[in-house]
């Protein structure tokens, strides 16, 4: 496989691609690699331009004084050089006057360049500005600030002749080296994870041989889950490399035993235990018990800025409790040092049902109890405050209920009553315009807006937006606005009379937090089942699909995925769970097992099944295109089956990439099929005309159905209770 990490990582000299060479034709044994023949990476330069900023279009700054502020980290694993700039493009009204206005440029506060604003730089102008690389910390602010005036007479602090933009080709640019690893367990996810780099794609490779036992396979969809929920929002995109891949120069995750995976050996020159017998040794040359796991961080020698985590053992049992403990939080409480053996681990209790950080679980919540702050707007040109409220996806509000948003808002005296006032708005729909009158002012004041049920969905912004005017306001006397201010107070609460329901199956459900596999969070009675001969496609598909799960969840309690190879499927598992079931069809024999239930025909290929009413549609499409379908479990009507398939490389390659970019999994549609093209998924419903042939199939009916017998001796005693009523009330 081949992989690169960036334009500013080095090649491989003609040394190494020799040595890989002899490799891979097997001339030369992996263990004895030349490991310490190991190049260091250089740095590079991050463009940040106004697009990465939040503002593609650039910024306009109005009035008599504004600011805009722009967030932005400097990776853990940076040392920023002294050549980093803030190279700013701005033009400004012509009608300012020089003497009185300017444009200030700071970071972190401190004021890097003041601009006056002048006739010569009315244009759009360009400055490079240094930054101080002292200045710099891990989380920082880059903030333009304008005081600018037209007139020494009557100014209208609102007019038309105020304005300084600036201009979308304005960028922080940040020079940098990569700093040296030092690997150490309790700093994890980092160095495989930088908390502080959000600009960059993380590349983890896993290093994975051709058979893996059921425990070791566990052991490796806990892992990958468990590094998709420390990067949570930020992009992430594993890849799956062989023992040829572990001259990658990026940061890699080895799993397996010693005997199951050779690329465990090629690295025993940087662990601290040592290997004899194919096997991990104590300080005195005795092997380690069987049931020991071994986790492992060391240097990866072919990058000096990357490394290599282990999670191993002796045997499988020893790997998947190792990969357990990594997964187990707070397990940096206990993980430190370069290497740690595991003796014992004992499984925290499951994650509670339903319990999602953040989201409104039933009816209703504050804004505290979804995480969310309090927040204050300040000034004539304050910006919007914005809150995101999620709802769980299983929530559905029948009929013409409506959700009710009560806000605690604040604000202060010396208001101009007849202008002020707060806006509410719903993904960036006006519903509510309230008055701000009180001249002295309002602590922990409410108000209340009704929202249709129909406006509510699983992800919803809330913005609300002071517009805040001094009192005794004239345009023709300037009055500061600094004194005045809105607040909102996150005892604020959403109200939304719902139900705990939803049709399954839907793939749509997926990006909405993962549901159903995430409705516990440490995706308990989950399991993933492979082909029983894995290829490189099943397990590329493996890793995208479970570090997506991985991503849209969280868990406080350890991760419990299970996962195994088709044939060693347990009854209990397969009854019991929801399921993931990935490979080719006549490639994962379980595919076998859902023949009667598939709702899809492809191209006649099932074609025994065509008789079969329930089917609704035969799509006409090529091998190339990968299949996925959500479906009610035939072992149990309360669990769900997703399958991931196709007929070739390329299909399976397909549904891999919906799962590894953003755009392609957010724009997954609701439906229990999708087929995915070479530019995205399109579900059943949204399939073009002559695409689809659809037949009839009985009506899906949700309810919860008793046995007959249960409603006979319900009917039984409703009879005897209400013939004894009858005799309290009207006698014998």
């Amino acid at each position: 496989m081949m992989h690169t990490r960036y334009n500013h990582i080095l090649r491989q000299g003609l040394a190494s691609a020799v040595i890989a060479l002899l490799l891979l034709t097997g001339l030369l044994p992996l263990a004895s690699m030349p490991v310490q023949q190991a190049y260091a990476a250089t740095g590079g330069q991050l463009v940040l331009g106004m697009d990465k900023l939040g503002d593609a279009n650039g910024y306009m700054l109005e009035t008599v004084r504004t600011e805009r502020r722009y967030p932005f980290t400097r990776p853990k694993g940076w040392a920023v050089k002294g050549s980093s700039r803030v190279h700013v493009v701005f033009q400004h009204s012509p009608a300012l006057l020089p003497e009185r206005s300017s444009l200030n440029i700071l970071v972190n506060n401190r004021i890097l360049k003041t601009i006056q604003l002048g006739k010569d730089n009315a244009v759009p102008t360009t400055m490079d500005i240094p930054i101080p690389a002292k200045l710099l910390k891990d989380h920082n602010e880059l903030t333009f600030q304008v005081d600018q005036h037209y007139t020494y007479d009557c100014e209208d602090p609102f007019s038309k002749e105020l304005w300084t933009t600036v201009l979308p080709e304005s960028k922080i640019v940040l020079d940098y080296d990569f700093i040296e690893a030092k690997p150490d367990l309790a700093a994890l996810p980092y160095p495989l994870l930088d908390p502080l780099n959000n600009y960059e794609t993380a590349q983890i490779g896993y290093i994975i041989p051709a058979t893996l036992s059921d425990q070791s396979l566990e052991a490796l969809a806990v892992t990958a889950l468990f590094m998709g929920q420390q990067a949570s929002w930020r992009p992430m995109m594993p890849f799956y490399g062989d023992v040829a891949d572990l001259r990658q120069s990026e940061n890699l995750i080895v799993v397996g035993t010693p005997a199951e995976n050779p690329a465990i050996g090629a690295l025993e020159n940087e662990f601290e235990l040592s290997i004899s017998g194919g096997k991990f040794t104590d300080a005195n040359g005795t092997p380690l018990p069987d049931d020991y796991g071994v986790i492992q961080l060391v240097k990866n020698p072919y990058s000096a800025s990357n490394v290599v985590l282990v999670i191993s053992g002796n045997s499988p049992a020893g790997v998947n409790k190792a990969a357990r403990l990594l997964a187990q939080k707070p397990a940096n409480k206990i993980l430190v040092g370069k290497s740690t053996v595991i003796k014992e681990f004992n499984q925290d209790e499951p994650h509670p049902f339903r319990a999602w950080d953040g989201y409104v679980q039933y009816t209703g919540s504050t804004f505290s109890e979804l995480g969310l702050p309090t927040m204050t707007s300040r000034g004539i040109t304050a910006l919007p405050l914005y809150y995101t409220l999620k709802m769980m996806p299983d929530l559905f509000v029948p009929g013409k209920r409506k959700a009710k948003l009560k806000t605690v808002f604040s604000y202060s005296s010396q208001l101009d009553p007849g202008q002020s006032k707060i806006e509410v708005l719903l993904d960036g729909k006006a519903i509510k315009s309230v008055p701000l009158d009180d001249v002295k002012g309002k602590s922990l004041a409410e108000f209340s807006v009704e929202i249709p049920a129909e406006d509510m969905h699983t992800y919803n912004q809330v913005q609300y937006r002071f517009r805040l005017y001094p009192e005794k306001f004239d345009i023709c006397r300037f009055v500061t606005d600094e004194h005045i201010w809105g607040t909102v107070h996150n005892t604020s609460h959403i109200e939304i009379p719902a139900e705990i329901k939803t049709a399954l199956p839907d793939l749509g459900l997926l990006n909405d937090g993962g549901f159903p596999f995430s409705v516990y969070q440490d995706f308990a009675q989950v399991a993933v089942v492979m082909p029983d001969e894995p290829l490189s496609q099943d397990y590329d598909l493996f890793l995208q699909a479970v570090t997506r799960l991985g991503r849209e969840s969280n868990s406080k309690r350890g991760i419990r995925i299970g996962a195994y190879h088709a044939k060693t499927l347990p009854d209990g598992v397969r009854n019991g769970n929801n399921l993931i079931v990935i490979g080719a069809w006549g490639k994962n024999g379980l595919l076998e097992k859902f023949q009667s239930k598939l709702k899809l025909l492809i191209n006649g290929k099932l074609a025994e099944l065509k008789g079969v009413k329930e089917r609704i549609a035969e799509i006409h499409y090529t091998p190339e295109q990968g299949i996925m379908e959500e479906l009610i479990s035939p072992w149990n009507e309360k669990r769900v089956v997703l399958l991931l398939s196709g007929e070739s490389e390329t299909a399976l390659k397909r549904v891999s990439q919906l799962f590894k970019w953003d755009d392609w999994f957010y724009g997954l549609q609701p439906g229990n099929l999708a087929v995915v093209n070479a530019d995205g998924s399109k579900s059943l419903i949204l399939l073009e005309h002559g695409e689809a042939k659809f037949f009839f199939s009985p009506d899906l009916r949700e309810g919860f159905s008793l046995p007959a017998w249960v409603w006979i001796m319900l009917s039984f005693f409703t009879v005897v209770g209400l013939f004894s009523i009858l005799r309290f009330l009207f006698g014998r």
